[in-house]
């Protein structure tokens, strides 16, 4: 079954994993001394892979894009501070699921990116929206 789910809320399965082939697992930190030398220290990773998931368009047309009750109870998901990791399903390439323990990445901008398909005052409930959604393993 091709689906994704992110703490429980059913996300369409053609949302778009645009780093799922970045290499991630070598950490860098570069500094420059006090001398001016340039230091570097880079480090395996063991967790902090990033997962951006988005809607895409093929020509005119918007794949996966999602409902305003979706972005609302993934809005709502977002704005709980949270010990314990969300639990993110993902279509495998070979059939079956992945799983990953992820939480909200917000350094690289906001957590949640949000654009009205067509853009109407007020919002309904069967409006469509396309979504940036940015996670870590952890």
């Amino acid at each position: 079954m091709t689906r994704i789910v992110l703490a429980g809320i059913e996300l369409p399965a053609d949302l778009q994993w645009t780093d799922e082939f970045t290499a991630w697992r070598v950490g860098q930190q570069v500094r420059t001394s006090l001398t001016g030398a340039l230091v570097v220290q880079e480090s395996a990773r063991q967790a902090g892979r990033p997962i951006t998931l988005q809607t895409t368009r093929d020509g005119s047309t918007y794949v996966a894009p999602v409902l305003l009750p979706v972005l609302r109870a993934l809005q709502a998901s977002e704005s709980m501070a949270r010990v314990e990791p969300l639990e993110l399903i993902l279509p495998a390439h070979n059939g079956g699921d992945r799983t990953f323990a992820v939480r909200w990445r917000r350094t690289d901008g906001a957590a949640i990116e949000a654009e009205p398909i067509r853009f109407a005052v007020p919002a309904l409930d069967p409006d469509y929206f396309s979504i940036t959604l940015r996670l870590m393993t952890v």
